[in-house]
């Protein structure tokens, strides 16, 4: 362990020296280290909120504000409100914006590429496959908990993909190229790989006007028959551990005889694709009162050893009394109980959710895009 701490502390040292880190003026520009990374966040998720940018880089949240203020004052950024949300503000960059984020992003290149011309082939790639698979163990090392089996985090990139291809494949429509749930549990579905070739292969399963939601973490290439319904920036997010519940409700097990029910509820408060035979993917249980059901949670994809936490609602006469939050935790802890790690996907401008996920104990991971395509 001491030599592992003392290695990782003498390239620490190496690096920030060797990439500029502890310059003022990184490569040259009049821009910190630190201000050229949110810049190039904001070039590769625009729009974007900034408490994401604050997750996403673990960043101090005055100074992330300082950041930005400064970025306004260049003429660099523009924030314009949310059309589905006034109070947000998500940023985007400026024709001046860009023309900056591009000279800092060309110049990057230059200097790692003039650094690898000095190195053989050979030396490139062990190089490649060293840094790969260092970040690869120190992403490992954030993630998973100790003493417990390591995980892989690559499948959270394509989740629907990993789920319908792992253990729920049994819930699958399609075959080795192109899958989508079964049509009366859920609308998602993914290809293989996401060119428009596999799309259109998608398309093809699926009837004219019916929709299929897709969460890739990168951007896809809509296919001619297919039309974008919508596309919304998710926070993706997962539990090493779930806090305890401080309220107790009485709660109790749903399935295919509350079916009716569950959809009602979900139709009313809109968490999500809520179809008649989604109880089917498990987990669910609810809180009723006076003989209706008022709050439910559940789960919904299950990628590699992921389950995520979906479905959460609460009627809107019976909110603010603390089910959403109580209902998460059972099933959170149920997930971490059979030994997977449970994670869930929020709009990335909803930060009251965030908020009361963060409580729960959910930590942002990375951002990924929901995209709702329809069959022409």
């Amino acid at each position: 362990m001491k030599q592992a701490i003392a290695a990782l502390r003498d390239f620490n040292r190496f690096y920030t020296q060797y990439i500029g880190a502890l310059d003022a003026r990184f490569l040259g520009n009049d821009m910190t280290l630190t201000e050229a990374r949110l810049l190039l966040e904001i070039a590769n998720r625009e729009p974007v909120q900034a408490n994401i940018l604050q997750d996403i880089l673990g960043l101090d949240r005055g100074y992330v504000s300082r950041i930005i203020r400064r970025f306004e004052r260049e003429g660099w950024i523009m924030r314009e409100r949310s059309s589905e949300d006034g109070r947000s503000r998500p940023m985007k960059l400026t024709p001046r914006g860009r023309i900056v984020f591009e000279n800092v992003d060309r110049q990057q290149h230059d200097v790692i590429e003039a650094a690898l011309l000095q190195l053989d082939h050979i030396e490139q790639g062990t190089l490649a496959d060293a840094l790969t698979s260092a970040r690869q163990i120190l992403v490992r090392a954030t993630v998973a908990p100790p003493k417990e089996a390591r995980l892989s985090l690559d499948v959270l990139d394509r989740p629907v993909w990993h789920a319908l291809t792992g253990r729920q494949a049994s819930l699958a429509v399609g075959n080795a190229e192109v899958l989508h749930y079964q049509p009366k549990i859920t609308p998602f579905g993914a290809s293989v790989d996401m060119g428009k070739v596999h799309l259109r292969t998608l398309a093809g399963l699926l009837s004219a006007g019916e929709e299929v939601w897709l969460v890739e973490k990168e951007n896809i290439v809509r296919p001619s028959g297919l039309k974008t319904i919508k596309m919304a920036e998710c926070l993706q997010m997962v539990a090493l551990h779930v806090s305890d519940n401080k309220d107790k409700f009485s709660f109790c097990d749903l399935g295919k005889s509350d079916s009716v029910e569950m959809q009602a509820l979900a139709q009313l408060t809109a968490p999500g694709p809520f179809l008649v035979d989604t109880w089917q993917l498990g987990g669910f249980i609810g809180i009723r009162a006076e003989g209706r059901l008022v709050a439910m949670a559940g789960e919904r994809m299950k990628p590699g050893n992921f389950t995520e936490v979906s479905g959460v609602c609460t009627h809107p006469d019976y909110r603010g009394r603390g089910y959403a939050g109580f209902l998460m935790r059972v099933v959170a802890q149920r997930i971490l109980q059979r030994g997977e790690l449970p994670f869930l996907h929020t709009y990335s401008d909803n930060t009251g959710a965030i908020t009361l996920y963060r409580s729960i104990g959910f930590v942002p991971h990375q951002t990924v895009t929901v995209t709702v395509l329809q069959k022409e």
